[in-house]
């Protein structure tokens, strides 16, 4: 009789435990679902679907992937101190008074390479762009010293006849301007004239088309082709061209640009209002 309740007691304790193991396992065997996971990329370096582009806010990351993104307007004032390329941009123009620059073949630029020492002054300069203008911006500001950029994500050129007219009312629509405004969206050749217009007299003007894997990078890049081969002192910087052999200055988004493709970009743009000012120089 005892050894049977014994075994009896023996019996009930092994269900016991059997049934804790049980919930034990059930309770703390998996890992629990991760909220933060459904943030994670899951991208494979394609494009993004969206004509709405955001800025790397920090350069910090891997250059495989693309920075989280930030909404705020940059503006920098320092004080003085498509699957075919475009047609023109190779040679010059016979435009009167005006110019297209011709960009010699872009080959990839180490880290360190591009000066960032001035080269010129860019009190006289003044860039409109979006957000791959912000991150050219600091090094614009180290190539040109003076210069006034004003660079906004996901920024149209819809939105630029208003950022004129802010730029005049401050006294920063300067003599050179650089239009940078083909990342998001299409325009036509009258509206970018119009914009052109809109600065007034005097201005020479540095155009820069877009390297943008979206459906109208190529319609893109002909309208600024075509502006900048007839408006009179205008200079072409034919970033689509460039861009072709330098294609580990892009996070993985192949718009915005990794430090060495923002310095490479800036370099470009500061060579172009050299040019430009070689040409049409300033007043007095």
């Amino acid at each position: 009789m005892r050894q049977g309740v014994v075994a009896l007691l023996g019996l009930i304790g092994a269900v016991i435990v059997g049934v804790d193991v049980a919930g034990l396992t059930g309770a703390f065997g998996y890992p629990k679902y991760d909220a933060g996971a459904s943030t994670i990329a899951t991208s494979t370096g394609t494009a993004p679907s969206s004509n709405s582009r955001t800025k790397p806010s920090s350069k910090t990351t891997p250059s495989g992937s693309p920075p989280p993104s930030s909404a705020a307007p940059v503006t920098t004032s320092t004080p003085p101190s498509s699957s075919t390329a475009p047609s023109s941009g190779s040679g010059p123009s016979t435009k009167p008074g005006g110019s297209v620059s011709s960009i010699p073949p872009a080959v990839p630029v180490p880290p360190g390479a591009i000066p960032t020492a001035p080269i010129g002054n860019g009190a006289d300069v003044t860039t409109i762009g979006d957000s791959v203008m912000v991150d050219a911006a600091p090094y614009l500001v180290q190539l040109l010293p003076g210069i006034t950029v004003d660079g906004k994500v996901s920024r149209q050129l819809s939105a630029a006849p208003a950022v004129v007219s802010q730029l005049k009312a401050e006294g920063k629509l300067h003599r050179y301007l650089v239009i940078e405004l083909g990342t998001n969206g299409p325009f036509t050749a009258q509206q970018l004239e119009s914009l052109m217009r809109d600065a007034g007299p005097g201005h020479g003007f540095v155009l820069v088309n877009t390297s943008d894997p979206l459906p109208w990078e190529q319609a893109v890049n002909q309208v600024i082709d075509q502006v900048a081969a007839s408006y009179p002192h205008t200079v072409l910087v034919n970033w689509y061209q460039a861009a072709q052999k330098v294609p580990q200055d892009f996070y993985s988004d192949h718009v915005h640009l990794v430090p060495a493709g923002a310095k490479y970009y800036a370099t470009l743009i500061a060579n172009a209002v050299l040019t430009l000012q070689r040409e049409y120089p300033p007043r007095g």
